[in-house]
Order: C-alpha cells, then structure tokens, then sequence
C-alpha cells in the first residue's frame, strides 16, 4: 500500500466515538439518527424504577458511537445539535475496534443496561474513584437510599472515620455491569 491508500483506509467507513456537548446525549443520538446512512448507538443504563418513572443514564456520560463513513457524512456529524466533536488522533477520526462495539452490543442489545436498584450492602468493600477521598478504600457502613448517599467507614491519620459521600463517586467492584463478577 502506498501512502495515499494507507491515508484514505483511515478514512473508511465503520464505528467512532462521538463526544457530546454535556448532558446532550440523547440530543445527539436523536439528531444522528435522521441522518441518512448513520448509525447512532447510546448505551444506557437503568436502575428499577422506586417510582413509576425510568431514569436513562448514559453509560460513558458525554461520548456515544456512530457508524458513518467519514469522507461523506463528517462535516454533518460534526455540526449535529448535541455534538461536540468527532473523537480525532492528529487530524484523523478513530475508529472504535468491531470487537469492542460487539462486546457491547451483547451487554445491551436495545441499548439498554439494567442495574439492580441495590447492588451493594453494608460491609462491601468499597474505594472512591473521584472528589476528595479519590483512591481511598473503605467499608460500607450505612445506605441512605432517599439521597443515593453511603456512610463509609475510612482510617484517616489512624483512626477509623465514617464519611457519608455520594453513591455514584464510589466503585463496587461487584456491582459494575461491565466488571467482572
């Protein structure tokens, strides 16, 4: 292959990664898919309704796919409502690898990932992947469900701390639909 040809098969048609502007994920999709010869795929994520309402989350918050060939639908991928841009590496989109659209395709057939409304109990062991306590592993003390908080108990400077935080900011590692088991 020379240069030209190695060039344009960077070019070609398949899946990539779009990132939102934010919380405009379902904008995006809805938009995309008046697109002639766009596919958009959203995976979403549910917990059983307490009430009688369904919230969809966004399972990667600002990114969704598309399958479009970039040579003839970029500029209007690019300028959709709702997008922010085509993930690019110098100047080029990249392509999300089959395998990987596949493996969630299978996770979420209609797009549609559902998590049990209790995933965790008191006593899991739990760390914090973001905001101040970022990297600290503790353990499950209490659930307070009505404000989607937990009570952890940490050993700061020694001493057991119970600090109550945001369920969404803590990984239990058990509970993630795409962790394993």
């Amino acid at each position: 292959m020379n240069q030209t040809q190695e060039e344009l098969k960077d070019w070609s048609e398949g899946w990539y990664c779009i990132r939102t502007k934010p919380r405009m994920e379902t904008v995006a999709a809805a938009t995309l898919q008046t697109l002639q010869n766009v596919e958009v795929f959203l995976p979403r994520t549910i917990r059983p309704p307490k009430a009688k309402v369904f919230s969809a989350k966004a399972l990667f918050p600002g990114y969704m796919f598309a399958r479009f060939d970039p040579i003839l639908h970029i500029r209007n991928v690019h300028y959709a409502r709702g997008v922010g841009y085509v993930v690019r590496r110098k100047e080029v989109p990249v392509h999300v690898p089959p395998q990987v659209m596949i493996e969630l395709r299978l996770i979420s057939p209609d797009g549609l990932l559902e998590i049990p409304d209790q995933p965790h109990k008191v006593g899991d062991k739990v760390t914090v992947i973001s905001g101040l306590f970022a990297g600290g592993e503790g353990t499950v003390t209490q659930l307070i469900p009505a404000r989607e908080r937990i009570k952890i108990l940490f050993e700061i400077l020694g001493q057991p701390r119970e600090v109550e935080i945001n369920e969404d900011i803590v990984d239990f590692p058990s509970a993630h639909p795409m962790g394993i088991g």
